[in-house]
């Protein structure tokens, strides 16, 4: 019976191969246009033509490669998908580590044909390797990167036709002090490994211990029990099942053991999680990865908390393999997804870990305010800020954290956020601000696009991203490189992604408007009042065509509900209670609206509804950190190594002021988020701020209502309440620039 169903699933197996086959030489034969003769080799030599059994891996090898490893680069540019990514992550992380300096040495393991090597002379310059070595079981394949290498005159690259697992660096090498490579990279060859516990431990002692890379791009299957929180990385059952089985065929092994035992031995630099839509999109979804490491240090080995701990790991048979080998030192969890730090020597920030797998974590995709929303000079009037002063901040987009630090040099920002995608921005923010001239950063920030953000993104801005920062903006580079031309339902109904600024539920919101103004027909007004030559001319305009229209019951109705408060104004049900217990949501749209439209100029002042109406910036009206003088000073103060401004925290605020020491903090701004509380909850964070703000350190917050209800906890837990300012019905003087919310407090720690 079990017999049987084993020839019937070989027979499935061979079968849909052949179904696969016919379907891939329709495809490159219509699509890819190489030779036919080209197309069949690859067909035939992968799918049809039997391979026998071999004494060894390395004569298995040859027999499988040995009538196509002529045309082995021409037929793998789409199933190998994800090399180029790793080489260019490679170079970036090479740059920012080593820049001109001294010459490094890179082993590349199951190199086949020198296609990786050929690749990294356009991206990072074979002149600044002292030497190079491809090894590679396959004599055939090897045999191609020798005359590929012959024909470049490349003499400092070596072809080492050598099982992996033996490799080490010669001795001429050795002699000289270059013990380790600085480099080593496999493209698409652990999963071709049968000893891979020996070759990853050979790759760890291989590896320079301080700045070495490890490069990895390959075929994978998820852990089905495994909690992680990467994007794309869970494949499901289905998927798990066939495409391990279907890549043992060719003697390739997808189980999730190797990629867990690689992610124990290495800390993760940089990771991304794909599908290879090969031959037919969207049916054919192959995973695979790409992933940088290093050595870890013993630090970083015990980072790990609230992660279970697999010490056993499931084993994928194979000939080399013995029962000790699945036992494994319980060092750090296996394939755990730890978010880690960013390097050592990043300067001017730090990610601090964290377990993205958690549900305050995984309940996020995207971000929601892909701009802050509240005025960041109201609050550095109030801050008075200080050389020395440590400041508690809600990471929002980011905007007045860098308002903040542009401001006054030497202070410490604890930058805080539960959802991780918030703190992805604010990364990318610095992480752009460090590198980039200031004209990209403007396309990036200031219009919200970058035609080659992809490559942006890999070659410069991915040295400087933790790994889940990367992994997210890997998945959604057409944040700010959409579509270059509209379809016609684009043109009908303007919904869609244009930008940064229309990305995220900030970006849902700012979409929304601009349909409602195109109903309402008043779009061609609100670009007259964004671009108005004079304040008088925009209140002209507001009061004799726009503001009726803006304000009316219908449109007020619309909003004036829990669903459309918090989707597109990321408004709570317990803040849209608060507003409307001091009023009517007509009065309260009135009040914050009207005061700024008749006292601000949208086109030279007030730059956030400037970004409302043209859902961008200009340069005469943006945030300090979009102009030439802000630029310059936040990128001074990030390429400066004395000292750490911004530290990022993915957590709630309670437990990140329960992490800080006694009295660490001098102020806290805490925008309006205690509106969103529940009596308990409010008063321990109270209790935390009191523990973690010096005496005479102070609270800043905002809140929908005039009197919120939590600033007597604050009184009764030791603070002084003051309101700073608070918002009249029916009165035409705004609070700040934005003008949302009713009050704006101050509580002093006594």
């Amino acid at each position: 019976m079990i017999n049987s169903a084993l020839v019937f699933a070989s027979d499935f197996n061979y079968g849909v191969a052949y179904i696969l086959a016919g379907l891939l030489l329709i495809y490159v034969s219509l699509y890819k246009k190489p030779s036919l003769q080209t197309a069949f080799i690859f067909m035939y030599n992968c799918f049809m033509r039997p391979i026998g059994k071999h004494a060894s891996q390395q004569t298995r090898l040859n027999a499988f490669y040995e009538n196509q490893a002529d045309v082995y680069d021409a037929t793998r540019g789409g199933l190998l998908r994800g090399r180029r990514t790793m080489l260019k992550l490679c170079a970036a992380e090479l740059q920012k580590q080593h820049g001109q300096g001294k010459k490094l040495v890179w082993v590349d393991i199951g190199g086949g044909t020198g296609w990786n090597i050929e690749q990294m002379d356009a991206l990072f310059g074979l002149e600044h390797f002292e030497a190079i070595y491809l090894v590679d079981l396959c004599q055939p394949l090897c045999k191609v990167a020798k005359q590929r290498f012959k024909a470049r005159g490349w003499a400092h690259v070596h072809v080492v036709c050598q099982d992996a697992g033996t490799f080490t660096l010669p001795s001429n090498l050795c002699a000289i002090g270059r013990k380790h490579a600085d480099l080593v990279t496999m493209s698409y060859s652990l999963s071709m490994i049968d000893a891979f516990y020996k070759v990853i431990d050979g790759v760890q002692q291989l590896v320079e211990p301080s700045a070495g890379v490890l490069g990895v791009a390959d075929f994978y299957v998820s852990d089905s029990r495994a909690s992680r929180g990467d994007v794309g990385y869970h494949c499901n059952w289905l998927s798990r099942m066939f495409w391990q089985h279907w890549f043992e065929l060719d003697h390739v092994y997808l189980h999730p053991s190797r990629r867990n035992y690689l992610e124990h031995q290495f800390s993760t630099i940089k990771e991304f999680n794909s599908r290879n839509h090969f031959i037919i999109p969207h049916l054919v979804q192959i995973p695979y990865y790409v992933w940088l490491g290093r050595r870890c240090s013993a630090k970083q080995a015990y980072l790990a908390n609230d992660i279970p701990d697999f010490t056993l790991v499931d084993k994928m048979p194979t000939p080399t393999a013995s029962p000790k080998d699945c036992l494994l030192p319980s060092t750090k969890p296996i394939g755990s997804n730890l978010s880690a730090t960013l390097q050592p020597n990043q300067p001017g920030y730090c990610r601090l870990p964290y377990n993205p797998a958690k549900p305050e974590h995984a309940q996020f995709s995207t971000y929601i305010y892909g701009f802050t929303w509240e005025d960041p000079q109201a609050d550095l009037d109030v801050l008075d800020l200080q050389k020395g002063d440590s400041l508690l901040v809600i990471t929002s987009a980011g905007d007045n954290a860098l308002a903040y630090a542009a401001n006054t040099p030497d202070i410490t920002l604890h930058c805080v956020d539960m959802n991780p995608c918030q703190n992805h921005l604010l990364e990318l923010k610095l992480a752009a601000l460090q590198i980039l001239s200031f004209g990209e950063f403007w396309e990036m920030f200031g219009k919200g696009v970058l035609a080659d953000f992809p490559y942006v993104l890999d070659t410069q801005l991915s040295a400087h991203l933790s790994p889940a920062a990367y992994q997210f903006w890997r998945s959604h580079t057409e944040t700010f490189s959409p579509a270059s031309s509209a379809s016609w339902w684009d043109k009908l109904l303007p919904v869609r992604r244009r930008n940064l600024y229309t990305t995220g539920y900030s970006g849902l919101a700012l979409q929304c408007f601009r349909v409602i103004a195109r109903v309402l027909g008043i779009s061609h007004d609100l670009h007259k009042i964004a671009n108005a030559s004079s304040l008088q001319e925009q209140v002209d305009i507001w009061r004799s065509r726009v503001g009726s229209k803006l304000l009316s019951p219908l449109s007020i109705r619309f909003l004036d509900n829990p669903v459309a408060m918090w989707q597109l104004l990321g408004v709570p049900v317990s803040q849209w209670n608060m507003l409307r217990g001091e009023g009517s949501m007509s009065q309260y749209v009135r009040d914050t609206i009207e005061p700024v439209a008749a006292s601000m100029s949208f086109n030279n002042e007030n730059y956030f509804y400037h970004l409302v109406i043209n859902q961008q910036y200009s340069p005469k009206c943006c945030p300090d950190y979009l102009t030439m003088a802000g630029f310059k000073k936040l990128q001074s103060l990030l390429n400066s190594a004395h000292q750490t401004t911004f530290h990022i925290h993915t957590s709630t605020i309670l437990d990140t002021l329960q992490s800080l020491a006694p009295e660490e903090l001098t102020k806290a701004v805490i925008m309006d988020h205690m509106d969103w509380f529940s009596p308990e909850e409010a008063a321990a964070e109270i209790e935390a701020l009191k523990r973690a703000l010096k005496r005479g350190g102070f609270v800043l917050w905002r809140s929908a209502a005039r009197s919120p209800w939590y600033a007597e906890s604050f009184a009764s837990h030791g603070f002084s309440v003051e309101p700073i300012s608070v918002r009249q019905p029916n009165t035409l003087i705004p609070l700040d620039r934005v003008n949302m919310y009713a009050s704006f407090y101050k509580a002093t720690k006594l």
